[in-house]
């Protein structure tokens, strides 16, 4: 039976929980015990073998497999990272699924046409999301400079108070994930203010 494994990443820009991203895989029939989230890292700065998840991706992966994820841009979004890491998921025998158009990244591939077009929407894709990571700091640098410059505070808004978030997942039976989604924080730190209260 070929192995299905779903790997995410949450930057700390994103604004996303892993919530969605469980919800991801268990569309594509991929049990929970086999997600892997990397929250809180960047996909440009921390190459995908530095990463916890990432490593215990690959040590399922060992021989071969499916590997889903939302977008290549998981795995990393420095072009050269995402080259040579595909490059070796390819090598490896393992198929990259990305789930948001059902693009497959297969090494198996063995007339020259299928492998050119494979490498060539492979370059483009981690091309696009290299620029993308820049424009966003681009961008982020700039409405810095304007919000000082109008004298505005600057800050990270305060989290979901702990005893708040307990007292709802309790009224309301939710799952940690489910909570998570509602008050928009990862899911660690929901089974933290959880740990807390015990």
């Amino acid at each position: 039976m070929t192995k299905t494994i779903y790997y995410g990443r949450i930057s700390t820009t994103d604004g996303q929980t892993s919530a969605s991203q469980y919800d991801d895989a268990a569309k594509q029939g991929v049990s929970a015990k086999h997600v892997h989230i990397d929250e809180g890292i960047s996909g440009y700065h921390v190459a995908p073998e530095d990463r916890p998840e990432w490593k215990r991706v690959m040590d399922k992966l060992s021989d071969g497999g499916v590997l889903y994820v939302r977008w290549l841009d998981r795995i990393s979004r420095h072009y050269d990272v995402l080259h040579k890491t595909m490059r070796h998921l390819m090598e490896s025998g393992v198929k990259v699924v990305c789930t948001m158009n059902g693009m497959v990244f297969d090494g198996t591939a063995t007339d020259a046409i299928s492998k050119a077009t494979r490498d060539a929407v492979l370059a483009f894709m981690a091309a696009q999301g290299e620029a993308d990571y820049l424009n966003r700091r681009e961008m982020q640098r700039r409405g810095i400079e304007t919000a000082k410059a109008a004298g505005e505070h600057l800050g990270r808004p305060k989290a979901a108070d702990a005893s708040e978030v307990v007292a709802w997942r309790s009224e309301h039976g939710a799952s940690i994930a489910l909570t998570a989604e509602h008050f928009g924080i990862s899911i660690a730190t929901v089974k933290r203010y959880g740990s807390s209260a015990a």
